[in-house]
């Protein structure tokens, strides 16, 4: 429930236009949530953390080096 409204007023403001970007943090049917959800590049963190991280902040324009 609280995922829809987020999304439907996040969609809904233009200050967030192309700032959408959802998180996988464990598997699930992200469809079921909303159709919309598929239509947004997503980060999955659900196997290696420092890919979930390297691919986010690509998204961002922003290099990672794990530590």
């Amino acid at each position: 429930m609280w995922v829809k409204r987020e999304l439907s007023y996040a969609l809904q403001k233009s200050r967030f236009e192309n700032r959408i970007v959802p998180i996988v943090h464990q598997p699930s049917n992200f469809e079921q949530l909303s159709w919309t959800l598929s239509l947004f590049q997503m980060i999955d963190f659900t196997g290696a953390v420092d890919d979930g991280y390297r691919a986010l902040l690509r998204t961002w324009g922003i290099g990672y080096q794990p530590q």
